[in-house]
Parts: structure tokens; C-alpha cells; sequence
């Protein structure tokens, strides 16, 4: 399922699907050479993460060629927007950004939402992959395709989300 999940985020991408079909293959040995990206989580054992491993696996993959993006929950409006414009799927579908649409003193989720407001029209939403985290992992997606992928994850005891909502 976990293939399945990355393909739809990612449609299909060879790099993203080689990073995760390493991990899945031979998850402590990623763990092992990838040891900075979980550093960086506060991870430090792979036994702290064994059962989570391939998930922030599909994470790190998506992340780190430009389908997801993670943003702390106190990130300004500045950060929030440049790390969604530099995503491939905003930048493919030409979603629109505009700072105007958002107050700076808001949050990332209410940001989401008026994403998925200005997005609906073109039929995309920000989606949000939960790493159990304070931050927020963002990407866009199809709104018709959207129960599907978030009953994917749930099958897998994951939770894929609309931004809004986590």
C-alpha cells in the first residue's frame, strides 16, 4: 500500500520510488545511511522508529525532490508560501499563489484552508501527510482523488489529511 501511497503523490517518479523501494527493501540499512534525515527528526535509534521507518522514508523521498514540503507550525505566511511555490505539483499545475489572500497572523492550517478555497476551482486542496510531528508535510492533490489516497494510508494505520484538518 505504501507503493501505492508514494506513486499517487509522487505519479511515479523513478527517484522517489528507487528511495522507498531501498527503505522497503532494507529498512535498517536505510535507517543506517540516511542517518542525517533522521537526525534532524531528533531520531537517534532505529529501534525508536522501526514500524514508522518506510513511512518518513516516502516523506524524506517526497520532500527531497520537490513533491512534499514539511513547514513548522510557526512558520510565517512567507515561509509557508515560498515552500509550497517551490513544489513540483504547484508549479506543474500552475495552482495560484497570492500573499494578499493571507492574514500573517494566521496558522498553517487556516492558510490551508484558504488554499483549498482558491484551489477547489481548479480541483486541487493542500493534502498533509502526519509524521506525528509538530510540523506540517504539504502537498497538493486532486480533490477527487483525495478519499482514496487518505483511506490508503488508513489501511496502513497512517493518516493522510487535508492540511486544514491537522
Amino acid at each position: 500500500m505504501l507503493r501505492a501511497i508514494t506513486k499517487a503523490i509522487c505519479e511515479d517518479n523513478d527517484e522517489v520510488m528507487r528511495e522507498v523501494e531501498s527503505c522497503l527493501a532494507d529498512p535498517e540499512g536505510y535507517f543506517e545511511s540516511h542517518q542525517n534525515q533522521f537526525d534532524e527528526r531528533g531520531i537517534e535509534e532505529y529501534e525508536e522508529i522501526e514500524e514508522e521507518i518506510s513511512w518518513l522514508a516516502m516523506v524524506d523521498a517526497l520532500e527531497n525532490n520537490g513533491y512534499a514540503c514539511e513547514v513548522d507550525w510557526s512558520a510565517g505566511v512567507e515561509d509557508f508560501l515560498y515552500l509550497l511555490g517551490e513544489l513540483k505539483g504547484v508549479q506543474m499545475k500552475e495552482l495560484p499563489l497570492d500573499e494578499e489572500w493571507f492574514d500573517e497572523e494566521g496558522d498553517v492550517s487556516e492558510w490551508c484552508e484558504i488554499l483549498d478555497a482558491k484551489w477547489a476551482p481548479e480541483g486541487f486542496a493542500v493534502l498533509a501527510i502526519d509524521i506525528d510531528s509538530d510540523s506540517y508535510v504539504l502537498f497538493p492533490y486532486e480533490l477527487d482523488l483525495v478519499d482514496e489516497l487518505c483511506e490508503m494510508a488508513e489501511a496502513i494505520d497512517q493518516r493522510i489529511d487535508f492540511g486544514k484538518n491537522m
